[in-house]
């Protein structure tokens, strides 16, 4: 079958004729139907430093899917032939002390769809069963796609009550568009986005937020949240990774707010914990993936009751044959997710 392969280190990656296999016990064994390109697919094309020391090629890229169960593997009841489900794309050994607890996401031997292990960019992907999530009816394939990067928004999010509450979510993104979405669904009573992006605070506004601040043009950025806020935030929602927001939003939290750490910078951060986090009462929370399976129930729900709606956030959809073009665009930072698709007839 064909797949977008990073064939050897360095940047860049093509299209490959690559091997197929009937799925194993435990296993499913889907068609592509839609997939989502995110941020580290873009390192790992780009090689960077992360990428150079964590993948090794040849490897099928890709990790955000829906697909369609064409075959699944002995012992497998569920996803049944038929069915369209989203894929997890963190796979575990089920034997750590964290997985024997239940914490999943931080499951210390997880191998990546797509880093660690073949992807989705590809015509058919065996994957563990166990990973399939059948999607709620009526969902585009699209939207069953973005339940896997939206999911981190969704645990983001789920750290403590929004209702009532002035939420500040630095970086706008697909993420933290979604995260938008999400604190206006449970009744925030402000949110504000920020991001140096016009076009992606466009989008956040599509999703609900009452007040955007742009980074770019902010010369005073602590001032300029606390007039949006209209004072001090009570959540933060952090999907930048960016030292200065991080600093931005730790001097705008009130004392006993609490703070969801998404995003990842490119180095070390530096905080005085003493006086920026332990004297004011701030919780902070690191966030990594989504709970297995918790947070993909709650996605689900957001999407097919329509409390949540992110179509504003879905704003490209390509063929995964001009997956060159599509790289470009999500690249280009103007855009919000770009949505691959496979070819209409034949590779």
């Amino acid at each position: 079958m064909q797949a977008v392969v990073k064939s050897a280190p360095g940047p860049g990656a093509g299209w490959a004729t690559v091997p197929e296999r009937p799925p194993g016990p435990g296993e499913a064994w889907l068609q592509l139907v839609a997939a989502g390109i995110c941020g580290t697919d873009l390192h790992i094309l780009k090689w960077n430093g992360w990428a150079a020391g964590r993948v090794h090629p040849p490897r099928v890229l890709g990790h955000e899917m829906a697909g369609l169960v064409l075959g699944v593997g002995e012992g497998v009841e569920s996803p049944q032939v038929g069915d369209l489900v989203g894929v997890e794309s963190h796979l575990v050994d089920l034997t750590c002390p964290q997985c024997l607890r239940g914490d999943y996401q931080v499951c210390e031997n997880t191998r990546i769809l797509g880093v660690d292990v073949d992807g989705v960019f590809a015509e058919r992907v065996i994957v563990p069963a166990r990973n399939c999530r059948v999607a709620p009816p009526g969902l585009d394939p699209a939207v069953v796609a973005f339940q896997e990067p939206m999911g981190n928004a969704v645990q983001a999010s789920a750290q403590g009550d929004l209702k009532g509450q002035v939420v500040l979510v630095t970086g706008c993104g697909p993420i933290g568009c979604a995260a938008v979405g999400i604190a206006c669904a449970e009744g925030a009573r402000l949110v504000v986005a920020v991001d140096r992006v016009p076009a992606r605070l466009q989008i956040a506004a599509k999703m609900g937020a009452d007040a955007l601040v742009d980074t770019s043009a902010e010369a005073d950025l602590e001032g300029s949240l606390r007039d949006a806020c209209q004072g001090e935030a009570d959540v933060v929602l952090e999907m930048s990774g960016h030292p200065r927001l991080i600093q931005g939003a730790l001097a705008t939290i009130r004392p006993g707010g609490w703070i969801s750490l998404l995003g990842l910078g490119d180095g070390a951060q530096t905080l005085d914990l003493s006086s920026q986090v332990v004297m004011r009462g701030i919780t902070l929370f690191g966030i990594t993936g989504r709970r297995q399976f918790e947070t993909w129930d709650q996605t689900g729900a957001y999407l097919s009751s329509g409390r949540v709606d992110v179509r504003p956030i879905l704003t490209h959809h390509v063929s995964l044959l001009d997956f060159d073009r599509a790289v470009e665009l999500a690249g280009s930072a103007e855009v919000g997710k770009v949505v691959l698709y496979p070819p209409v007839s034949g590779w």
